[in-house]
């Protein structure tokens, strides 16, 4: 009872002090601009100061090790993602943080839809087209990513994997650098974020074929999911979300996810997001550990 008393009035009593915002990309990008807003409005809604700390490297891993080693008084937040706690596990040999034990989920606050698209001089105008060329010619048909081992280089496998095909993979280590090739023909499909893809969409260098999520997007309402095209159980959503360090009272994770999720509904933050591709989750504790266990279980699937 002792011990629950103190930590009863230690949460009643944060925050005294300024909060640490651990964003573990660089300065500028999309998630830093997300994750900026995010801790402006937490900061607003505390009245405390919220500072932001771009702790960047190794994919994302260091900026959550960096909170996953933190105090768990609620004074030090991480902005997390698919990429740091349900690929890295899988794709780095000695990662220092356990994505499960090593952190107190707090709550889900985007989903970036991103799609599968066609060089427009690629004689397909479905998913379906897609994967009768590939089994017509295996191996004669190649997919741009963003590098191996991200989250289109396995959402190109998944998809192999599940239509019984064999696309080729070529990465690179910057999709900007692959849209020549793509456009040109020399590359068929590429994988990427709707945001990113939108101006060759328009330029007609690209053709949208279908959303990697489990939803359409808001940006492209024509375009089918993988599942709606024919690809039944295709689901790769990235999302981003709050952590605090492992043993924060759950007092005080309740307390900023109420924050959080309040900000996420205001229209003004959405519109915000939606101007960066990404679209307002709001969501529950349980819902983000949900949802983490099962992006783990596919995401090491796929590396395997």
């Amino acid at each position: 009872m002792l011990l629950l008393s103190t930590a009863s009035c230690a949460s009643a009593a944060w925050p005294e002090r300024p909060l640490r915002f651990v964003i573990p990309f660089p300065a500028g990008g999309v998630s830093d601009i997300i994750g900026r807003s995010i801790a402006a409005r937490l900061g607003d809604s505390l009245k405390q100061t919220v500072i932001v700390d771009n702790r960047v490297g190794a994919g994302g891993t260091i900026g959550a090790d960096v909170v996953s080693r933190a105090t768990p008084d609620g004074y030090t937040l991480l902005l997390g993602s698919l990429s740091t706690h349900a690929i890295a596990p899988h794709v780095f040999r000695k990662l220092p943080y356990d994505p499960v034990t090593g952190f107190a989920p707090v709550g889900t606050v985007v989903v970036a839809p991103n799609l599968l698209g066609s060089s427009a001089k690629l004689d397909v105008r479905a998913v379906k087209d897609v994967i009768a060329l590939a089994k017509a010619k295996p191996g004669g048909l190649s997919y741009a990513s963003s590098g191996i081992g991200t989250v289109f280089h396995l959402s190109g496998e998944l998809f192999n994997l599940l239509a019984g095909i064999d696309t080729v993979h070529v990465p690179f280590k910057g999709l900007a650098a692959a849209y020549p090739e793509v456009g040109s023909g020399q590359i068929g499909l590429v994988y990427d974020s709707v945001i990113s893809v939108m101006p060759h969409i328009k330029a007609g260098r690209i053709r949208p074929l279908a959303m990697l999520g489990a939803r359409r997007s808001a940006l492209l309402p024509d375009v089918p999911t993988m599942a709606e095209a024919g690809v039944p159980g295709y689901d790769v959503t990235f999302w981003q979300a709050l952590f605090a360090p492992p043993g924060t009272p759950a007092a005080l994770v309740a307390r900023i996810n109420d924050e959080v999720n309040r900000s996420l509904r205001l229209p003004e933050v959405r519109d915000g997001f939606a101007a960066q591709g990404a679209e307002a989750f709001p969501g529950s504790p349980a819902r983000l550990a949900a949802l983490l266990e099962h992006d783990i279980a596919l995401m090491g699937r796929l590396v395997r």
